[in-house]
């Protein structure tokens, strides 16, 4: 610091009055640089002469010589932040699965086996067109893209899609720090980096595209597959990211229960689901569990003395066929394809534990219970032994779906809203994902990695993993 007599030495020599105009002008042109980066992330895309490539490496390199004010900017309040180390936590008392159950399902499938069932005729609506900010007028707050650190599009759009869901709101409040039990310190790294990343995207004193590089560096750590920056599958990375999740906060993973293997065939759906989850349960238990996880039921009936064999299996999500047609499809059509009952062909003759013989079974998968959130993955990319193509066929889906027409148990909350769309376009070597997001306000916005602008209309061509919250 300056003395007195220093500074009026340098007032007299007008030293003190250019040092100041240089520091007000260093800051002039970091406001104006920073001006510029968000004029050019609202640019439009119409008018622009060169190639998508070209336009987006340019994007990408103006963003990333911008980046080291952004990382600078966020360790040092990294380097304040104490990472929560793993301990020991009490099994918490929480109510048994089969107590949740409504009592109209007990009463109905208490002693009851679902036969399996026809799925109903798709209704007109679950076609028509619609645009994501019909009739809304609201007035909404900016939000953040980010930085893409090269190829990493499918991570920005999976967690621009998770930030908006109730999973995303769990991480944003500290309480996660106290079920962090896991004793890995990568997985540990992967849900402070998760949750570091989820926090920047709901700041709003900070315009410029975050950076998710630590979180990057934590999804290659656990995960081999991703390390470096070559193009990767979106649906893949968000079945990998909730299972670190789960594994960093799932405090029963190091129990050692000796589990008996559930009986399949004697007792009704609902005894059979219960014990099933009762054995997951067991095993299991984090926010992924609680948000995310449901039952399918797999049933195969013997044609011969009609014995019906089920299993109840824990899910995170269901991957739906596209099924070939020369009309309209929509994502209730994929659910109906994905819950069609099928006979097994001679190559897959089913031997019944009942009959003992060995028949042409039929099979059928159907949904037992639902989650909060939902995922729903068009199954757009098909291997054909050495040939792969991706399915270009467009599916409609709507902002509410009810999910009833696809279960073989009564639930009461069978009505889903979407939430989160995540796209691609290209082809099965290569493409690029962009985001389809709802916000709290009620305002759906596109993520294009760090181009932020508010949604149009859905493109049902390029839509791959939708995102439905339960209406309860």
């Amino acid at each position: 610091m300056w003395s007195c007599l220093e500074a009026l030495e340098r007032l007299d020599k007008n030293e003190l009055l250019e040092h100041h105009s240089k520091l007000l002008q260093k800051v002039r042109q970091y406001e104006e640089e920073r001006k510029r980066i968000v004029d050019q992330q609202l640019l439009p895309d119409e008018g622009e002469p060169e190639s998508l490539e070209d336009k987006h490496l340019r994007r990408q390199q103006e963003l990333l010589m911008n980046e080291n004010t952004v990382v600078d900017d966020a360790l040092k309040r990294i380097r304040n932040v104490q990472i929560p180390t793993p301990y020991s936590q009490n099994n918490k008392a929480e109510q048994p699965y089969w107590q949740k159950i409504s009592l109209e399902q007990l009463e109905i499938k208490k002693n009851q086996i679902a036969p399996p069932r026809k799925i109903p005729t798709i209704s007109n609506n679950a076609y028509l067109v619609w645009k994501f900010n019909a009739g809304s007028s609201s007035v909404s707050a900016p939000r953040r893209g980010m930085v893409n650190l090269g190829n990493t599009c499918y991570l920005n759009s999976v967690t621009q899609m998770l930030s908006v869901t109730s999973l995303g709101a769990y991480f944003l409040r500290d309480d996660y720090t106290k079920d962090i039990v896991g004793a890995d310190e990568g997985e540990v790294r992967l849900v402070n980096s998760f949750t570091y990343i989820l926090r920047e995207l709901h700041r709003t004193d900070f315009a410029t595209p975050a950076s998710p590089s630590h979180f990057k560096d934590s999804i290659g750590g656990l995960y081999s597959s991703f390390l470096g920056y070559s193009q990767q599958d979106a649906n893949e990375f968000l079945r990998l990211l909730l299972d670190g999740i789960h594994n960093s906060l799932n405090d029963r993973k190091r129990l050692d229960n000796n589990i008996s293997e559930v009986d399949t065939t004697n007792g009704s759906d609902v005894e059979i689901s219960e014990r099933t989850w009762f054995q997951y349960k067991q095993k299991n238990n984090s926010v992924i569990v609680d948000e995310c996880a449901f039952q399918e039921r797999s049933s195969i009936v013997c044609p011969s003395c009609r014995q019906i064999s089920r299993t109840f299996t824990p899910s995170l999500g269901l991957e739906v066929p596209i099924p070939s047609s020369s009309g309209r499809v929509s994502i209730e059509d994929c659910l109906k394809a994905y819950c069609k009952e099928e006979v097994l062909d001679s190559e897959s003759l089913y031997t019944c534990p009942s009959c003992k013989k060995r028949v042409n079974a039929s099979k059928q998968l159907l949904i037992y219970s639902l989650p909060r959130i939902l995922f729903l993955t068009m199954k757009r990319f098909r291997s054909y032994g050495d040939f792969s193509d991706k399915v270009l066929e467009p599916v409609v889906f709507q902002k509410e779906l009810n999910m009833s027409s696809f279960m073989c148990s009564p639930g009461k909350n069978t009505n889903y809203t979407l939430v989160g769309v995540v796209n691609h376009r290209g082809n099965i070597h290569g493409g690029h994902y962009t985001a389809d997001c709802l916000g709290a306000d009620g305002v759906w916005f596109s993520f294009s990695d760090e181009r932020v602008l508010k949604a149009k209309s859905p493109d049902f061509q390029l839509a791959y993993i939708l995102c439905y919250r339960r209406s309860d």
